[in-house]
């Protein structure tokens, strides 16, 4: 009987001792594995920050392995889930602040590079691709309507400025300068009067060259209007030489419509002179109203 208490007395003890023992390991574990992601997270924090910190612009590739890293260690257990977010928050932190600085930093130079901007906004559109959220950061919002006018602008500057008479024979009419010039007047104002080229643009060599427009346009201008007398002067001479043939040709019962031509041409061309006169930017010494006084002289004479 003393035996027996006593072995019951053993068995009591040693099931205490492993009782504590695997309580004890596994209160362990779990404190390790807490440790163990707490330890990964700061490493991959520390690793995200150094990469974007030794860059000067946005770089696809480290943005992908940041991404890719983050991923592959929730697979593996290193890190859970809320670590997870508040790693991706991290990259696209980084990547978003060192897109918007690197394109401020353009912004500021006068021999501004055209394609690291380009190269940077797209990183921006790959961010807000992942984080749509981001789409109402004040700085990405305001750097984005920089490059927005920065384009169009570069857009107008390259955009050439002439423009084709299309004369057209049937009604005397053709394309107005008038209107196309003052067209391009009203963007131009548009454009240096924006406070965004105010105060971010107005000092960028390939921006400046909108202050060129209004000599550009007349030189267009002036090409236009040597253009369209070459159009209308060349189509009346053309008129007058056949009118004069058909006169030489004609027997007297023909002379009737020789007149109603040559009256309908003489009235044709009273009006294109009044039309032109009305060309707000032809100059009123320009050639074309010689020439044209000269063919009415000539549609007369016949």
């Amino acid at each position: 009987m003393k035996l027996l208490k006593q072995i019951l007395i053993f068995i009591a003890f040693t099931g205490a001792i492993y009782g504590i023992f695997t309580l004890v390991t596994r209160q362990k574990e779990v404190v390790n594995t807490a440790a163990l992601s707490a330890g990964n997270h700061e490493q991959i924090i520390k690793e995200i920050d150094r990469d974007w910190s030794g860059l000067t612009d946005w770089d696809e590739e480290t943005y992908n392995r940041h991404n890719t890293m983050v991923a592959q260690s929730l697979n593996a257990g290193i890190i859970n889930e809320l670590d997870r977010k508040t790693l991706i928050d991290r990259i696209n932190k980084a990547a978003y602040q060192k897109c918007v600085s690197a394109m401020d930093r353009e912004f500021a130079h006068a021999d501004c590079n055209g394609d690291k901007l380009a190269d940077n906004y797209a990183g921006l559109q790959t961010i807000l691709m992942n984080e749509r959220g981001l789409a109402s950061n004040r700085q990405i919002m305001e750097v984005s309507k920089v490059y927005n006018l920065y384009q169009r602008i570069i857009a107008f500057n390259n955009k050439p400025l002439g423009l084709n008479p299309r004369f057209d024979s049937s009604n005397d009419s053709w394309n107005s300068w008038t209107g196309h010039q003052d067209r391009i007047s009203k963007q131009k104002n548009e454009f240096v009067t924006d406070p965004i080229f105010q105060n971010r643009l107005k000092n960028i060599t390939a921006i400046r060259r909108i202050h060129d427009t209004d000599s550009k346009l007349q030189e267009a201008r002036s090409k236009f209007y040597d253009r369209l007398s070459s159009e209308i002067c060349s189509y009346y001479d053309n008129e007058a030489t056949d009118l004069r043939r058909a006169q030489h040709a004609a027997d007297k019962s023909a002379m009737g419509d020789i007149r109603d031509k040559k009256s309908r041409l003489s009235s044709r061309m009273t009006n294109l002179r009044v039309n032109l006169s009305n060309e707000r930017y032809l100059n009123p010494g320009h050639d074309i109203f010689n020439r044209l006084r000269y063919l009415s002289k000539e549609i007369e004479s016949i």
